[in-house]
């Protein structure tokens, strides 16, 4: 019996030790490698990226550390992963080899894979050598390199440190004995060419990184794209900021859906001038928030977003003009630059001159956000160098935030044209374009459309002052379910379809057909509601000053109001009642459907921080009748016309329609 007992012991032990060898077998077994599955967990320790590898395809990058092991492979990972080829491993070292499925410049976060455990150790941009690299030095120069397009070096390609422009020699070499004080070197893209676009951005520039005299090489790659029939959007005032306005999702399921559907799959090459105020200084730090998250918002384009700086671009944690840029050249580029696109030469430049003085608002904002509006030394000498490449019979479009002119009214003249900026500054600028036979200006920061044309200057110049695409910075949404500016044109962008050197262009209002270029206010239904709503009572109670805002007309007065969006003094208006044509006077009036959509919902309980604006593209008809019928042209400058037949009466709403 004793015996027996002895026997199962040993067999029980025995049992015990193979179950614990085999627990302990298995701890040291790598889990299996499915791609599908993945384990965040840590077993390497002191890994420590470099913030830039620039490398050539099939060259080994190296990192050290301790704990690698056999196995063991690495992801580079953008939203899809690269594996990359393991080279050597030992415990304190892991090399991998550079894959040729590398995009030049991009930023990826490099996943360390074992088996289905993966651990994360960091991001760094991989920077990929062209090939045959070698420029040779030049004494007295600090920055060289090559132009290149495939194997071909391009000849006679102009690139810039923001200060001087040289041209490349007939290798494709280019040298500047810079001071780099801008911090870039960057390229001005010939016609005919692109460069590279990453996640929407144009690699256009590379950032400095050596001392004032000490030699760095910066290559440029172009490709091949017959760009002289293209489409140009212009859109400005996004103001991104993460609010309880729900900006994000008015951004992403407005403008960023009306472009990605009807622009990412065009035959036609498309681009985008962004004319700044893309985020919103005061909520970098409080809502988090900055340009790096506003970039971000945009990555999904599948064309180039060129961007130039609002002054809420600017980051508030500091003071004065040049240190609040710094940001934007870091996460967006040069704050000046110019390229060809086709026939076209476009030029975007800034003239916020921040300062934000006065006393600290917030623990990271250095001040009150102030800024002056001109454009400094730096960006007028950049343009004099800049058109010294440019024949004068070229289109020209220089894109900037403030705008130099504005529109003023008095009884005696109606509306004309008045200074933005001080005509010293303006002169600075628009004095570089003196021969040049067309210019167009472009800017945003009114959050209402101007068309100004400008005379003594280029034989044809005008300043397009374009509407926000944020509207009243996303406000009205709370309101009214809209998204309208100052003046009434609804929140949009502007088209410019540009085939050769012969350029259209319209208004988009979103979510519009592009057609829809005016809207009408049937103005005894317009009365009628404010002189009954109880809203509109409390907001003439609140603010006295805009009781009268429409007490020339009355609820049977028989007038009508067009607002014609982006009117020119070109375009005609026609309106005829019964084939009897209709006078037609330019007026000065808010737009009923802002006062409705914001003015009074808003300042019937609080104060008014975007109120309407007088608009300068409203029109006044007075019918015979209160129920006639109005038939309504509007024709552009390029002769397409827009029509309307109004029926009367028109009800009151808070829609374009």
């Amino acid at each position: 019996m004793k015996n027996l007992l002895f026997k199962l012991y040993a067999l029980t032990m025995a049992l015990c030790v193979l179950a614990a060898w085999s627990c302990k077998s298995d701890e040291q077994t790598p889990p299996p490698d499915d791609p599908g599955k993945e384990v965040i967990t840590r077993f390497v320790k002191g890994v420590v990226l470099d913030k830039e590898y620039e490398v050539e395809v099939g060259d080994q990058i190296t990192l050290t550390g301790s704990g690698f092991a056999a196995g063991d492979y690495l992801l580079l990972r953008l939203g899809s992963d690269i594996r990359c080829t393991t080279a050597s491993v030992d415990d304190t070292a892991f090399s991998f080899t550079v894959p040729e499925s590398v995009v030049s410049g991009t930023t990826y976060s490099f996943v360390l894979r074992r088996g289905n455990n993966a651990q994360m150790l960091g991001s760094a941009v991989i920077k990929i050598k062209s090939p045959n690299t070698d420029v040779p030095d030049k004494e007295g120069m600090s920055i060289k390199g090559r132009v290149f397009c495939g194997e071909e070096a391009v000849a006679g390609a102009l690139v810039s440190d923001g200060v001087q422009i040289v041209q490349t020699d007939e290798h494709g070499h280019y040298w500047i004995a810079s001071a780099k004080r801008h911090g870039s070197v960057f390229i001005i893209t010939p016609s005919g060419y692109e460069v590279a676009t990453k996640e929407a951005m144009p690699q256009f520039w590379h950032k400095l990184t050596k001392g004032q005299n000490e030699m760095e090489q910066h290559d440029f790659e172009l490709f091949k794209r017959d760009n002289d029939n293209h489409i140009m959007l212009v859109a400005t005032d996004m103001h991104l900021a993460n609010r309880s306005t729900k900006d994000l999702q008015q951004f992403t399921t407005g403008w960023v859906s009306e472009v990605t559907t009807a622009y990412n799959n065009s035959a036609t090459p498309v681009y985008c001038l962004n004319l700044g105020d893309w985020a919103w200084d005061l909520y970098w730090y409080q809502n988090n928030y900055s340009l790096a998250d506003a970039k971000g918002s945009v990555k999904d384009l599948q064309f180039q977003f060129w961007s130039t700086m609002g002054n809420h671009d600017n980051d508030a944690a500091y003071q004065g003009d040049w240190a609040p840029e710094q940001a934007f050249r870091d996460e967006i580029g040069p704050v000046f630059y110019s390229m060809n696109i086709g026939k076209v030469h476009y030029i975007m430049l800034d003239d916020t001159v921040y300062k934000n003085t006065g006393t600290p608002g917030h623990t990271t904002i250095a001040g009150d956000r102030s800024y002056d509006k001109y454009f400094t030394a730096d960006n007028i000498n950049f343009v004099k160098e800049d058109l010294k490449y440019v024949d004068p019979s070229t289109p020209i479009f220089v894109g900037y935030h403030c705008p130099i002119k504005s529109m003023a009214y008095n009884a005696a003249n109606g509306w004309y044209a008045s200074d933005a900026i001080s005509q010293t500054y303006q002169k600075q600028l628009l004095e570089c374009f003196a021969g040049y036979q067309n210019v167009t200006l472009l800017s945003g920061h009114s959050h209402v459309n101007r068309n100004v044309p400008i005379e003594g200057y280029a034989t044809k110049m005008m300043e397009q002052n374009v509407a926000a695409v944020c509207g009243t910075w996303w406000w009205t949404y709370q309101y009214a379910n809209n998204n309208v500016c100052c003046d009434g044109s609804p929140a949009g962008y502007k088209i410019f379809t540009v085939n050769g050197d012969q350029i259209t262009y319209q208004y988009k209002g979103m979510g519009l057909d592009v057609n829809k270029q005016f809207q009408t206010y049937d103005m005894n239904e317009f009365m009628k509601w404010w002189n009954s709503d109880s809203k509109v009572a409390s907001f003439k109670t609140k603010l006295p000053a805009r009781a009268n805002d429409y007490s020339d007309i009355s609820s049977s007065s028989n007038t009508v109001y067009i607002n014609v969006w982006a009117w020119e003094p070109s375009w005609k208006i026609e309106v005829k009642e019964n084939g009897k044509a209709l006078d037609v006077k330019q007026i000065r009036k808010y737009d009923p459907l802002h006062s409705a959509s914001y003015d009074i919902p808003r300042g019937a309980t609080t104060s008014l921080t975007f109120p309407s604006e007088y608009t300068c593209h409203m029109f006044e008809v007075t019918a015979s009748s209160a129920s006639s019928t109005l038939d309504i042209t509007v024709t552009d400058s390029f002769g397409v016309t827009y029509s309307e037949t109004m029926t009367r009466p028109k009800s009151f709403t808070t829609k374009y329609e």
